[in-house]
């Protein structure tokens, strides 16, 4: 999926990934899109990425696919929208799971745990 047009647009679209955890702003916009299933899939996802020992892409999605898609019956859209605006601070970013392997198990759940305390 295209996600920039220009090379220019890169560093607005990967600089969630040199912020601080907790100066990250959440954009207007993206939080309009999140669900009323949005804490309890942002429960969901700090649950099982607690206990994960594997911090990979591959062991992110198969995780969070169990622990949301099939476990909650949510779609795959609405499942990772809210986590996609925690750990991003936007609707459109890189790609969910390599963005959270980059950034690190640590960051990741602060970033799951200060959206959900702010819903």
């Amino acid at each position: 999926q295209e996600r920039v047009a220009l090379l220019g647009e890169v560093p607005a679209m990967i600089g969630f990934i040199f912020t601080a955890d907790d100066v990250l702003e959440i954009e207007a916009d993206a939080r309009k899109t999140l669900q009323d299933s949005a804490a309890s899939v942002l429960d969901a996802a700090l649950v099982a990425l607690e206990a994960l020992s594997t911090w990979d892409t591959e062991s992110l999605e198969s995780v969070l696919r169990a622990a949301i898609v099939e476990r909650m019956e949510i779609s795959p859209r609405h499942a990772f929208g809210p986590i996609r605006v925690a750990i991003s601070g936007r609707r459109v970013s890189p790609p969910l799971f390599e963005s959270m392997e980059v950034l690190g198990q640590e960051s990741s759940i602060t970033r799951l745990r200060r959206l959900r305390e702010g819903l």
